[in-house]
């Protein structure tokens, strides 16, 4: 056991593959053809609402709000939107009307979540520490909102396609006895863990305060029409809450950060199960053409 602190990313990287967290985090390989595309585009809307948020008080209008957004959201894509990124002129265009509209909706006055989410937003980009049986976890919330109820932390993404849901969080006990492979449902239950757990360890935390979690999807439906003088593009987002799953799961999900954060301390690198993980983990795998593992495993074929 070991008191060094991990972040759900690293977590989740050991969890695809204890071989890609090698490359990754250890030897520092540099991967070959990584877009920034949507890297830059997260960094966008991420920004646009850390900045509204933070300029928000809660006596301001749903119509200051909403313009005052939209103001940084043009400001922050003009800083970080590249045109080497994208096919075209028109393929970055798209882009930018698609995210503008997402952030339009979000922060629509007559109604979008993020009016709410900036008069309520009690710390953005929140650093949060906690630690269990000797073991150091640490991460960075997209924001903390005050309700009624207690804390309330969000996780923004583009959309929540894949992320965990009641639905899926049985195989979270499939990947942890390696008989399924699920990183990416394990890094959504990383995150709820951490986000719930360390926030209790802020100044702003209250005991008894309720602490819920949830993934926001600024683009989970967007809709394309064309007019006489071009396209519009609509979009809506809405969360998706996992605090019950972390609940109804909490000694599953824990073991799964026991075995990744074990792992990484004992530098146990080596890919097991490996027919599952190559079959799953190793064609996306952004070091597959250099891997000795899967390499090898081919030379056995």
């Amino acid at each position: 056991m070991s008191n060094v602190s991990l972040s759900p990313s690293r977590l989740a990287t050991y969890a695809t593959c204890p071989r890609q967290y090698d490359y990754s985090y250890v030897q520092d390989v540099n991967a070959p053809d990584r877009t920034e595309l949507y890297l830059n585009q997260g960094t966008i809307y991420h920004e646009t609402i850390e900045e509204v948020c933070d300029a928000t008080d809660a006596d301001d209008s749903p119509e200051t709000i909403h313009e005052r957004a939209m103001d940084i959201f043009d400001a922050k894509w003009a800083e970080h939107s590249t045109p080497a990124d994208y096919e075209s002129e028109a393929h970055q265009e798209y882009q930018r009307v698609e995210n503008r509209a997402g952030i339009k909706a979000f922060f629509d006055p007559d109604g979008g979540d993020g009016i709410d989410h900036a008069r309520q937003s009690v710390a953005t980009e929140c650093w949060v520490e906690c630690e269990r049986d000797w073991r150091a976890l640490h991460g960075k919330a997209d924001n903390v909102l005050r309700t009624e109820d207690g804390l309330h932390v969000i996780d923004y993404k583009r959309n929540t396609r894949g992320v965990l849901s009641s639905g899926t969080a049985e195989y979270l006990g499939d990947h942890l006895d390696g008989e399924g492979h699920e990183p990416k449902r394990v890094r959504n239950a990383f995150q709820t863990a951490v986000y719930i757990e360390g926030v209790k360890n802020e100044p702003f935390y209250e005991d008894g305060m309720g602490v819920r979690f949830s993934f926001y999807g600024l683009l989970n439906s967007t809709s394309f029409e064309s007019t006489p003088t071009g396209y519009e593009v609509s979009a809506r987002g809405y969360p998706r809450e996992t605090t019950d799953i972390y609940d109804e799961h909490y000694d599953t999900i824990w073991a799964l950060i026991r075995a990744a954060h074990d792992g990484i301390t004992s530098e146990s690198y080596e890919p097991e199960p490996f027919d599952l993980i190559n079959e799953e983990a190793c064609p996306d795998c952004e070091y597959r053409e250099m891997c000795a593992d899967r390499l090898s495993g081919e030379v056995r074929r």
